[in-house]
């Protein structure tokens, strides 16, 4: 008999789509946001994206430890709740709250990850075989509220205003409260078993077994071949969306294109190719020749340095010194399509890699880890793409970021019988 997903996976892919539709419409729109709105200086604006999305995901950390100690109901809610009052300051067009909304946007994200998480882990423990397969069809949830963002609040924010697009990411927010609080009703039950689990390892304190410290290591190691990977993704929210602005032929006969749309289409490939994967791992499961997450993660790496390459091969027809170019939108859409390629075989295969091997009561904690690194990576990404006016041809920029995830892709493919040994 074949087996079947969870029910909650459901749900909870509804509740994380309308948050990342609130959080992730509005973070990657901010560059064009920024300069089109307060009109800041490229670099400026990419850096602060850069700030946003590194405190954005750095905070799921402290967010994770809060929930191990606390409970995982409260935090899902209020992270939600919040994350709303932080669009609807945004979409007042205040430069006095510009930065206080983004932190309370950045909390509310913080507060919300690692608890929903916790909870879309804990559904797969009667059915483990399944839990690549079930991360896969659920990060494709996120990915239909980013897609549907990027087009509907890019849209909205051309033809009506910024304003009325960030009015917009926080009803969505709060429409997301509704299957919250009826996961929270209808699976009292889970939260329940889950809690008293908390409290029983919180109370027994009992020091890790060498195979949670060899899981561990796992963990750190995944996640900090995923921090170079996430250095050079953060450059389709920013470096590449100022390529499509200023770089790319957005006509489509005699309408133009919002530059939005184009950044849209990594998101549509992610939802396109999630339960194409996701078939296909139950499939590989069922018949005992699953890749492992180390070779998942490793080809990520290696498809999202092909991703730069297009980009290279785009930047190589714009002229020298040019500030403007008519290069034609396949270039982009197709590096968008290589980078949810690879986003799709490192960023889902990780999360539940993750909610597997952390030790149970520091499940929370090491999502927020996850997420630490996302961070860290989404800084140093912005800060990166502020130097794209730098370089000399657009070709040695995202050169940069071939090397970066090509070689610990190829690292990681050495490391696999190492790390399989380690996870136990």
């Amino acid at each position: 008999m074949r087996k079947k997903h969870p029910k909650e996976l459901y749900i909870l892919a509804l509740s994380e789509l309308c948050e990342r539709f609130a959080f992730w419409g509005i973070g990657f729109l901010l560059v064009l946001y920024l300069v089109e709105y307060y009109q800041v200086e490229d670099a400026k604006a990419t850096t602060i994206y850069g700030i946003f999305a590194g405190c954005a995901t750095f905070l799921p950390l402290i967010g994770g430890m809060i929930a191990d100690r606390w409970n995982y109901q409260a935090p899902l809610f209020l992270g939600a709740l919040i994350n709303a009052i932080g669009c609807f300051l945004l979409s007042l067009g205040s430069e006095f709250l510009l930065y206080p909304s983004l932190a309370i946007i950045a909390l509310g994200y913080g507060l919300f990850t690692p608890s929903i998480l916790t909870f879309l882990g804990y559904s797969y423990r009667k059915e483990p075989d399944l839990r690549e397969a079930g991360f896969s069809l659920y990060y494709a949830s996120i990915n239909i509220g980013v897609f549907l963002s990027l087009v509907t609040l890019g849209y909205i924010a051309q033809k009506i205003s910024w304003n009325a697009a960030f009015l917009t990411a926080g009803i969505v927010q709060m429409g997301g409260l509704i299957p919250i609080s009826w996961f929270l009703i209808e699976h009292r039950a889970m939260h329940q078993e889950l809690q008293h689990l908390q409290e029983t390892t919180e109370g027994q304190k009992q020091p890790l077994i060498k195979k949670d410290r060899d899981r561990i290591k796992v963990i750190v190691a995944i996640g900090l071949f995923s921090v170079l990977f996430w250095i050079a993704f953060n450059q389709g929210y920013s470096s590449m969306s100022l390529f499509a602005k200023n770089y790319t032929n957005r006509f489509v006969f005699n309408w133009k294109v919002p530059p939005s749309w184009i950044l849209s289409s990594e998101s549509f490939f992610l939802i396109v190719l999630a339960p194409i994967l996701a078939w296909a791992y139950a499939l590989l499961q069922r018949k005992k020749i699953d890749p492992s997450p180390f070779t998942k993660t490793a080809l990520g790496l290696i498809l999202l340095s092909s991703c730069f390459g297009m980009m290279m091969l785009a930047s190589s027809r714009i002229p020298l010194d040019a500030r403007s170019a008519s290069i034609p939108a396949l270039y982009p859409i197709c590096a968008y399509f290589l980078m949810a390629l690879g986003e799709m075989l490192l960023a889902p295969i990780g999360l539940s890699l993750i909610s597997k091997l952390a030790p149970r009561r520091l499940t929370g904690f090491f999502i927020g880890f996850w997420y630490l690194c996302l961070g860290l990576a989404s800084y140093i990404g912005g800060m990166l793409a502020s130097l794209m006016d730098k370089f000399e041809h657009l070709y040695d920029f995202f050169g940069l970021f071939v090397i970066l995830t090509l070689i610990p892709g190829v690292i990681l493919l050495f490391l696999i019988q190492k790390l399989i040994k380690l996870s136990h």
